[in-house]
């Protein structure tokens, strides 16, 4: 598989953000990149293809591919797009404020993490007005990257940032039925990783996500490929694995604090999921 490397893209050492138009994309067999890449598409259509799948674009999408993920392109027809390339470790951190945007969330963490499991469903699509606000910025961060003066990173930042705000926005104002429905499942799983460790109710995450708990549960599993309750088994899981690196925690200690009352069943379920018990895993570990 064809991997694109930062090299080849960012000429200028410092610059954090490179753009890539591309008037008249061909197909493009799976590939992947050093970077990451958010993709815009400006005109046209096609098949955008990953390792489990295809799905139709057209003028509008914008989707986010993180680093090393696989995806290419099919069937295209008058396919035109632009391509944001950033390299996330040159960027100084983003705001708390964009991190906590259900949109920020929903378009760069969740949408990319799940696009399989919903079959696209959740990606946004910009109406031509906001679709020409964006590429008006998009044009901005490429003029700046392409005639690199004193300050242009600072100001390529600011634009980058922009760009994102914009983009989280308008995922909240133009989403699709599924876009709707990954922000509401969005916000029980921001519930369920915040508070695990204690009593989660699924009919509280229901409420949450402002559905009837058989259409929660639907749209639970179809977002992520499972269901709330063993999406919360995972977490608990993780937290878990994470304590059992403490050396001063017992494995009692561990199940309690991540969420488990029964420390038989907790070694169960880690056998279960780990293929040993918490106590030969944190030796393995060690």
């Amino acid at each position: 598989m064809q991997r694109l490397r930062v090299a080849d893209y960012f000429f200028v050492p410092e610059l954090p953000v490179a753009v890539l138009a591309m008037a008249d994309q061909q197909a493009m067999p799976l590939h992947r990149h050093e970077f990451a890449e958010l993709t815009i598409i400006t005109g046209g259509a096609a098949s955008h293809l990953t390792p489990e799948g295809r799905y139709p674009i057209t003028a509008g999408d914008v989707f986010f591919i993180p680093p090393e993920l696989p995806h290419g392109f099919a069937e295209t027809r008058r396919l035109s797009l632009t391509n944001v390339l950033f390299l996330p470790k040159r960027l100084s951190a983003m705001a708390a404020e964009v991190l906590r945007m259900p949109g920020y969330q929903a378009l760069f963490e969740l949408e990319p993490k799940y696009r399989d499991a919903q079959g696209f469903a959740g990606h946004l699509r910009l109406p031509p007005e906001e679709l020409e606000r964006v590429m008006t910025l998009v044009r901005e961060i490429d003029d700046e990257a392409k005639r690199y003066r004193p300050g242009g990173t600072t100001l390529i930042e600011a634009l980058f940032t922009q760009l994102l705000v914009r983009l989280a926005r308008g995922y909240g104002a133009h989403a699709s039925s599924g876009g709707r429905r990954l922000l509401a499942v969005q916000k029980t799983i921001h519930h369920i990783e915040t508070n695990h460790a204690g009593p989660v109710e699924l009919k509280v995450l229901a409420r949450k996500a402002g559905m009837s708990l058989s259409t929660f549960k639907r749209a639970f599993k179809g977002v992520t490929g499972t269901s709330p309750i063993d999406y919360l088994l995972q977490v608990r899981l993780a937290r878990a694995c994470h304590l059992l690196r403490d050396a001063d925690k017992t494995v009692t200690e561990a199940a309690l604090a991540a969420g488990f009352n029964d420390s038989n069943y907790f070694a169960r379920q880690f056998r279960a999921r780990m293929g040993c018990t918490p106590r030969e895993w944190r030796n393995d570990v060690r």
